[in-house]
């Protein structure tokens, strides 16, 4: 009995068809790929809320302008 305890224990078999292992080093770098991808759409999304602000108040300008000069033009008529 004593001299079981010194024997190799025998590997079990290997599926082939079985997924990889988990390693946490490739899902580390899997999150942080994501984090830098959420962090960088949300510079995107900003910079377009910000861009589309600009353009409604450009809008609104114009319009509002347009207006006076319709009006202008009709009591000139």
């Amino acid at each position: 009995m004593a001299l079981d305890m010194y024997q190799t224990k025998k590997k079990r078999a290997v599926d082939p068809n079985a997924p990889p292992r988990p390693n946490l080093l490739s899902h580390e770098k899997v999150l942080k790929d994501t984090k830098s991808t959420i962090e960088q759409q949300a510079t995107d999304i900003a910079y377009l809320k910000q861009r589309v602000t600009e353009l409604e108040r450009k809008l609104q300008n114009q319009t509002s302008y347009l207006s006076a000069l319709h009006q202008t033009i009709q009591k000139r008529s």
